[in-house]
């Protein structure tokens, strides 16, 4: 598995896989191929279908800038990828052809190459193999992320904290409305506004923490400098929990650690599974993200790697299905209140693990994810980011 870093990445929303990936495979393109006469991009069946709405038309057209180009978008012809994106590179009458998968979280995979870049660190492929490793060795998640991890590993994180806080903090000062035709008003500052001194704690937990995560994906959806994690569309749910449990008074050091487990969890899905809501619907993004709060919530209060799992297990367990139908592409509608929701489960999914006093669970992680990517395989194309199913479908203005 890759560095934790490759999972949380810094960079522009609204969409890690149709933003963050595409620009991304536009550098690796201009890099590899310089100077070409003209470079053609086909984008096709997820990209193509829901890519307006996510901004890829922009950020492709602001990183090629006065290079000439053309950019196609192909809804008719299905790909090996959902992701897929194909460049024609135009030179002293030579035609050479580069086909690109935007695989999620960012990170894009050139079809014949080797990974750019990217190393494997951790040499367990997954966490029943870390468990093990862990539980043998008497360590917990942290020393193993630690130990293996890259050296910068925590001057990153450092960055991703902060990042994660200024997303919260200016989502929250804001009023009006997101861009593109939905005319979404923004909602967090009203949220955070309405909580009162002598409020019942457990409403006052809800109405905080629905704020903070409404602020962090308001900013995605604005294309605001965000942290995948795992996504761009999922990026509210961690960082509403950062916020939550700083105000809590839990301690930076205990914070940044939960961060590496959430980071790990990440790690796993994606290593086994599929983060791309693409790919698998938002149960690959919302879901994943919902178990990596999870973790990180009972790392604050447990250093039990077995509560960890069992935390992580039962919100993607309860996530499975998830479906991604974004109306008219944009990241806005139903995927900022599932943001909202996705934070609130997790802490109910961390809660759950201190009423159930065994440790005897029946369902690994590792279950659940495997169970996760075949479910996601076996939905059907309109309910995997093509806005042709689901709320897409049925919404009328």
């Amino acid at each position: 598995m890759f560095s934790i870093k490759t999972l949380y990445k810094i960079g522009n929303g609204p969409s890690s896989s149709h933003t963050m990936g595409p620009r991304n495979a536009v550098l690796y393109v201009l890099e590899h191929y310089p100077n070409a006469d003209l470079y053609e991009m086909y984008v096709y069946e997820s990209l193509a279908l829901t890519g307006v709405g996510h901004l890829l038309d922009y950020i492709v057209e602001k990183t090629f800038g006065d290079i000439p180009h053309k950019v196609i978008f192909d809804m008719e012809t299905k790909r090996e990828h959902p992701n897929t994106m194909v460049f024609k590179v135009h030179k002293d009458n030579k035609i050479e052809e580069v086909t690109i998968y935007s695989v999620g979280g960012g990170l894009i995979d050139v079809v014949g190459v080797e990974d750019e870049g990217y190393v494997d660190v951790f040499p367990h492929k997954n966490f029943s193999e870390i468990k093990e490793y862990c539980m043998s060795s008497n360590i917990t998640l942290v020393d193993y992320i630690k130990k293996y991890d890259q050296p910068d590993l925590m001057e990153h994180m450092e960055k991703v904290y902060s990042t994660m806080t200024t997303m919260v903090k200016e989502g929250l000062e804001k009023n009006g409305f997101l861009p593109g035709k939905l005319h979404v008003a923004r909602k967090a500052k009203k949220i955070f506004n309405k909580v009162v001194p002598h409020e019942r704690a457990d409403m006052k937990e809800k109405r905080l923490i629905s704020a903070y995560a409404f602020a962090a994906s308001e900013e995605n959806a604005c294309g605001s400098t965000v942290v995948t994690a795992p996504t761009c569309g999922a990026c509210g749910i961690l960082p509403a929990l950062l916020r939550y449990y700083e105000d809590l008074g839990f301690t930076h050091e205990q914070l940044i650690e939960g961060l590496l487990v959430a980071g790990l969890i990440g790690l796993v899905v994606k290593h086994n599974a599929s983060i791309s809501g693409a790919e698998c619907g938002c149960q690959a993004e919302v879901g994943t993200a919902c178990s990596m709060g999870a973790a990180f919530i009972a790392h604050l209060y447990s250093q039990d790697i077995l509560i960890i799992e069992r935390a992580a297990e039962i919100a993607m367990e309860h996530t499975l299905g998830l479906t991604c139908d974004p109306i008219d592409g944009y990241v806005q509608i139903p995927c900022i209140e599932r943001n909202a929701l996705g934070a609130l489960r997790a802490i109910d999914s961390a809660m759950l693990t201190h009423l159930i006093t065994t440790t005897d669970s029946k369902i690994s992680f590792d279950t659940v994810v495997e169970t996760m990517y075949q479910t996601g395989k076996d939905l059907n194309n309109s309910y995997r980011e093509t806005s042709t199913g689901g709320l897409a479908k049925t919404y009328t203005k």
